[in-house]
């Protein structure tokens, strides 16, 4: 688990500095918002914003499948323990009857 989230930063930081490098020096891309250009820094971390926002999603969507599968897991198990208790109930009922009536009755001792 810890080994899958030091993986994650580090696909998180190199998609951070790719996607800033290249949107500055390949692309040339600016980032303007409501008339106002923003300056080259400003651009790189509005980016890192939305690649952080990405890696979030990507989390989520990750444990979300995580749980859908532990969930289904712990339902099948719980539905079969169910199930073979339904079968095996008169059996268990006999054999509970039969311990309680041959067992050796302890008798308190004053």
């Amino acid at each position: 688990m810890f080994k899958n989230m030091i993986l994650a930063v580090l696909i998180a930081i190199v998609l951070t500095y790719s996607l800033g490098h290249l949107a500055t020096q390949w692309l040339d891309l600016h980032i303007s918002f409501a008339k106002h250009d923003f300056e080259p820094v400003a651009s790189i971390l509005v980016l890192t914003g939305i690649v952080a926002i990405m890696v979030a999603m990507g989390f989520i969507v990750a444990f979300s499948i995580f749980a859908a599968i532990a969930f289904v897991l712990v339902t099948l198990c719980i539905g079969l323990f169910v199930a073979g208790l339904s079968v095996f109930w008169p059996i268990i009922l006999v054999t509970l009857v039969i311990f309680l009536l041959v067992r050796d009755k302890q008798t308190v001792v004053y």
